[in-house]
């Protein structure tokens, strides 16, 4: 009895050990799946974080361009409405200056020394001259601003008219140009001959 104990005591054992390291390996195959389960986790984790991260910058770099744009925007708008504001204005007072100068003009052209009758011409050219004083103070107060947006100096364009409108004012109270320069030339011919007098007495000294 005791040799058959004795014989089938190796035999335990090794049922024994065989049964604990497949226990063994069993259990290190569940904590190998449960490492690679916490790996799995820990990506997830570290892959949401990183999400989490990028978001976060997104919602920073909105919130700093939301705030700047704003900020642009708002000024833009306040310069863009006050130049807004002074452009109107401008044409308010572009519109205005056109509309008085189309008024002086059409009273100016209605002047028709021709039809005045002869006991009110006096009255006629004094009312005459005030209207053409009126308009020619109108107009150097606004040249400026008329020079501006023309981008030049308008008299420049109306010098090489300065001779035709000296011959229509002439003709316009019954007096040809010639006639005015004969005028012109006879007033002056005491001076001429008084300076070469005096210029030949200069000489003989």
């Amino acid at each position: 009895m005791d040799q058959f104990s004795k014989s089938n005591e190796p035999d335990l054992l090794s049922r024994a050990d065989s049964k604990s390291l497949e226990d063994l390996s069993q259990e290190l195959q569940v904590q190998q799946e449960k490492l690679l389960d916490l790996k799995r986790q820990q990506e997830e984790i570290e892959r949401r974080k990183r999400e989490l991260e990028e978001l976060n910058k997104k919602r920073q770099e909105l919130n700093i361009g939301q705030k700047s744009m704003k900020e642009r925007l708002t000024r833009a708008i306040a310069i863009l409405e006050n130049a807004e504001y002074d452009a109107r204005k401008e044409i308010e007072q572009i519109q205005l200056t056109r509309q008085t100068f189309a008024d002086h003009l059409a009273a100016i052209e209605l002047i028709d020394p021709n039809k005045w009758p002869a006991e009110t011409i006096d009255d006629q050219l004094t009312r005459s001259l005030s209207q053409i004083d009126h308009a020619r103070a109108v107009y150097t107060q606004a040249r400026v601003r008329i020079d501006a947006l023309s981008g030049k100096d308008i008299e420049d364009d109306t010098n090489s008219e300065s001779d035709e409108d000296s011959e229509e004012n002439a003709e316009a109270y019954g007096v040809s140009f010639g006639e005015l320069v004969k005028r012109g030339f006879a007033l002056s011919l005491p001076l001429i001959i008084t300076l070469l007098i005096f210029a030949f007495i200069i000489a003989k000294k």
